[in-house]
């Protein structure tokens, strides 16, 4: 299966294609519900995914075209968190669900959003990325609570970064 068969030709450039693709909130994609499994495929996806923050669109733009994708949370998923230490210089990195590539943690970006899931951005601060439950206790390990405010917050390299609540439908 190529990615061409799963993005069919359409219309004008400007046009955002529907097409059934899902991409569930652990971060599971289908086609058509059968999972898509095939980590070429799901590399090309990624490197053209796109977010409309305006519309809380996210979409595959690829050969001038852009294809709506149906997700029900954010098609970034951490799966693990490692606190480096390096020269007196303290890194949390993350893992995501299906990219080789490891992000660094912006503490900045922690947001809590509906039922507790936890939010950072990635990719250059261009995606909302939900925590797993997993990813969640790793990092939940070096949260802290202020006991005045009641604030939590994560504590790095001497400052301190309070884990604010997540924007409606972030």
């Amino acid at each position: 299966m190529q990615a061409t068969d799963l993005l069919p030709p359409a219309g004008g450039d400007q046009q955002l294609i529907p097409i059934d693709i899902t991409i569930d909130q652990e971060g599971n994609w289908f086609y058509q519900g059968q999972p898509i499994i095939r980590e070429n495929i799901l590399e090309l996806f990624y490197d053209n995914l796109k977010f409309e923050a305006d519309s809380r669109a996210f979409m595959i733009q690829w050969q001038g075209r852009r294809y709506r994708l149906q997700v029900d949370d954010s098609p970034y998923v951490i799966t693990r968190v490692d606190r480096r230490e390096e020269g007196g210089t303290a890194t949390i990195e993350l893992t995501l669900k299906h990219r080789a590539r490891r992000e660094t943690l912006d503490p900045a970006t922690l947001t809590v959003g509906a039922h507790h899931v936890l939010y950072c951005r990635t990719q250059d601060g261009r995606m909302p990325t939900r925590f797993s439950r997993p990813a969640y206790y790793q990092l939940a390990q070096w949260i802290n609570q202020d006991p005045e405010s009641q604030e939590f917050f994560l504590e790095l390299n001497g400052v301190r970064y309070v884990v604010g609540e997540a924007p409606e439908g972030d």
